[in-house]
């Protein structure tokens, strides 16, 4: 991995946190944060709110659910998903210093460092991140997602590491391939792929190695280095296969299918998980451009819309609302009436029914049958000019938590 030296204290860069007393959990990093950074967690993943956790336990346990793992990873910018999808391929737990090399290469990437605090900072934000950083860990689902699989490629286009690859493999063919790489014979499986790992993770001794290599070998890894990492042989390989299944630089996953292991493929990409790391976000370019006066008629005819769907929505409800649901709501079979009835789709008039009631026009009518109906307030609210209405309206739309 990269061995650049430590990011300076600065507004860009900050020093990264190290702590005697490190979080041995989710639960116990999110017990340790203030007010503050616990309601930041909530705005930013607010699915983790329904229904109300009720303590800190059950909040790290849901917010590691797959479900919300996966929309929590959905919303991230690019390079907060390439620093997850680092992570997902880094040691369990890892260093900032190796996180950085995977995201900025040997020789470094000022944008990249520049870069990683803040989209490490929205990772720990959004608990998906955990842990100090010098022991940094990715919550467990997200590993999983992000990780290499032979079920589902890693984002990064990496394989699995040499320890995951040899882990059926015989411990006479693991030292088969120890001594062909020409380390020494070891005495057990484990200590010969711990060899073999450091062998492949030492740029100067694995140059070295490379160096041996027939030209036809060398082409075979360029061309699995930035995935997919896997390949196809015979039973009776050509030379040049066999030369790289000799020395571990292939291992075999299933009958025919090889692959490079990770860390070979990293010494190839001079320590890059990505090929091209998005640190700074691409410009936003116009797809077409409008005169102002164009803008303003499209958005005054999309308020008078909002007007005039509000009333109808009302009136049709004014002479006999739908029945109040007794946990609150309205029925499926009356959302599909409304949608018919304002020529809508059933989202839509979900929409407008939701932003009515917000606005104040409609609420249930107090009955024992309760049934929605316009309040009061909507009368009033008929009287004033359009501007005051659509007014109402984006007012109640813009506290609203749904859009």
């Amino acid at each position: 991995m990269s061995t650049q030296p430590q990011p300076t204290d600065s507004a860009s860069a900050p020093a990264p946190s190290r702590g005697a007393d490190a979080p041995r959990s989710l639960a116990e990093a999110l017990r340790s944060r203030d007010d503050d950074a616990l309601a930041g967690l909530l705005r930013a993943r607010p699915d983790l709110l329904n229904p109300v956790p009720n303590d800190l336990t059950q909040l790290a346990t849901r917010a590691g659910t797959r479900a919300s793992v996966v929309r929590a990873l959905e919303r991230l910018d690019r390079f907060a998903q390439q620093v997850a999808e680092a992570l997902a391929v880094a040691s369990d737990p890892t260093s900032y210093d190796e996180v950085r090399g995977l995201l900025a290469g040997d020789d470094g990437d000022a944008a990249v460092e520049a870069a990683l605090p803040r989209a490490l900072a929205t990772l720990h934000e959004q608990a998906l991140v955990w842990g100090p950083d010098d022991r940094l860990r990715l919550v467990r689902t997200a590993r999983e997602l992000l990780a290499p699989a032979p079920q589902h490629p890693s984002p990064t286009g990496l394989g699995p590491t040499v320890a995951e690859a040899t882990a059926g493999m015989s411990p006479t063919r693991v030292q088969d391939i120890v001594t062909a790489a020409g380390l020494p014979t070891t005495h057990d499986p484990v200590s010969a792929v711990q060899s073999l790992t450091a062998l492949f993770t030492d740029r100067t001794r694995m140059s070295a190695l490379l160096d041996e290599a027939p030209a036809e070998s060398v082409e075979v890894l360029s061309r699995l280095v930035w995935g997919p990492p896997y390949g196809q042989v015979t039973a009776d390989p050509a030379r040049h296969l066999r030369w790289l299944l000799d020395r571990g630089l292939l291992l075999p996953t299933a009958p025919g299918t090889v692959v490079l292991p990770r860390e070979a493929a990293l010494h190839l990409r001079a320590g890059r998980a990505h090929r091209t790391p998005e640190p700074v976000p691409p410009p936003v370019e116009a797809a077409r451009e409008y005169r102002p006066q164009v803008v303003d008629a499209a958005a005054a005819g999309q308020a008078y819309t909002a007007l005039a769907t509000v009333e109808e929505l009302l009136k049709d409800w004014d002479e006999g609302g739908p029945a109040v649901l007794r946990a609150g709501g309205l029925s499926v079979r009356d959302l599909k009436r409304t949608a018919v009835a304002l020529d809508t789709s059933e989202p839509l008039a979900a929409f407008w029914v939701e932003l009515a009631y917000a606005a104040g026009l409609l609420a249930s009518d107090g009955e024992a049958d309760e049934r929605y109906a316009a309040t009061p307030a909507y009368d009033a609210w008929q009287e004033l000019p359009a501007a005051e209405r659509w007014s109402a309206l984006a007012t109640a739309w813009l506290a609203a938590t749904r859009t």
